[in-house]
């Protein structure tokens, strides 16, 4: 029998179809969520996205869908369904922040000429960073940064009702809830009532996000 030879030209078309077809593959796969909180008020799903797969929601509910590779945070309104691609070279790690309760003012996003980020200073150093995302009074993303061996106190009470708070790590994270010492891993959901919150970067720079959802007096 004798043996077939490919030249390059051949030879390299074949590795480039094959490339293809495995890059087909990943975007047909289809990741499962791992669920990693559950309450009357927030979902938590952690999910990984493999290189150039996809994601698709069902809009079943108000959800947060927060990408932890470039902390990122995006609001998608109930009934709206999306597909969220994930376009790098890899895996992508997403939390899915479903809202059980639906607000009818809508959400929008933080923009000019509102004051969308704070800074707080000791003298003329700016030590941390607090940024609204989006809003509609009754559900609020900010995101914040703390540079290291600072510390960030934050208030989270509502005198028409009741707040509750879900923090989200995008560092890993040591914080006081209402005087209850955690330590938080990145990507590690922490939900509570609304309370007074405490943050030290003792060891570098921290950066979190908190979801912030009022609860109205009846």
């Amino acid at each position: 029998m004798r043996a077939i030879s490919f030249n390059l030209p051949v030879r390299s078309i074949l590795l480039a179809t094959l490339a293809l077809f495995l890059s087909l593959i990943a975007a047909g796969q289809s990741p499962s969520p791992q669920l990693l909180l559950d309450n009357d008020f927030v979902r938590v799903s952690r999910i990984t996205i493999p290189a150039n797969g996809d994601l698709n929601l069902n809009g079943k509910s108000d959800t947060v869908l927060v990408r932890l590779s470039d902390e990122s945070a995006k609001f998608i309104s109930k009934g709206t369904a999306v597909h969220d691609a994930n376009s790098g070279s890899q895996d992508a790690v997403d939390l899915i922040v479903e809202v059980k309760q639906h607000w009818k003012p809508p959400v929008r996003l933080c923009a000019a000429p509102a004051q969308c980020t704070r800074e707080t200073k000791i003298g003329q150093d700016t030590i941390a960073w607090s940024t609204t995302l989006f809003t509609n009074g009754f559900l609020t993303a900010m995101s914040h940064k703390l540079v290291e061996s600072g510390t960030l106190t934050s208030s989270y009470y509502s005198v028409k009702g009741s707040d509750k708070i879900l923090v989200i790590p995008f560092t890993d994270l040591e914080a006081s809830f209402g005087g209850k010492e955690e330590s938080l891993k990145a990507g590690e959901p922490y939900f509570c009532d609304g309370t007074q919150v405490d943050v030290a970067a003792s060891s570098g720079e921290s950066r979190w996000l908190v979801l912030r959802m009022n609860v109205p007096k009846h």
